[in-house]
């Protein structure tokens, strides 16, 4: 019986090895969704993971919704994503952009940069919130611009300005 049970373990092994190797394989194909449905034109939505097999080039995902190392779409979600309201770790976007570095009217991420609104750790935009903050109107703990509320700088038109904004936030901050 016991002898039994090694060669048991021993199959199921190399079984265990045979499977990893087939999944390891699998994931360093190319997968691709195209939705029959599309939207102006574009697919609404496409999925691109990996290599094309014909190039050996990572593929670009393209559609409304796009998803893949690299995406461009209007929801594009991706390590790379280009569109109007993307998402992802490089994220440039025309309306809204979320991700660690961002570029967008309106930016969040750890690195964020907006046309109109920025709130990141370092956020840089004419309204910029953040830890560290560079704009026309800054709020954070460091904050430089025309009109600062920082650990140090208190501009009234900065207080009256983040006030305007976000009020039920700024009597918290403020203690009243």
């Amino acid at each position: 019986m016991d002898e039994r049970f090694r060669e048991l373990e021993r199959k199921v092994a190399t079984l265990e090895e045979i499977s990893r190797a087939l999944a390891l394989r699998e994931l360093g194909r190319f997968y691709e969704y195209v939705s029959p449905t599309t939207f102006f034109g574009l697919p609404l939505v496409h999925i691109a993971i990996g290599k094309d097999p014909a190039t050996g080039r990572r593929r670009v995902a393209k559609g409304v919704i796009a998803i893949g190392r690299t995406a461009v779409g209007i929801i594009p979600i991706a390590q790379f994503a280009f569109g109007v309201i993307p998402i992802g770790q490089f994220a440039i976007g025309l309306l809204f952009a979320l991700g660690q570095f961002s570029i967008a009217s309106i930016s969040v991420g750890q690195f964020a940069g907006g046309f109109v609104f920025a709130l990141g750790q370092f956020a840089t935009a004419p309204i910029a919130i953040g830890q560290f903050a560079f704009g026309y109107y800054a709020m954070g703990l460091r904050a430089a611009g025309k009109y600062v509320l920082d650990k140090v700088t208190n501009s009234p038109e900065a207080i009256d300005f983040f006030k305007e904004l976000f009020p039920g936030l700024m009597s918290k901050l403020r203690g009243g």
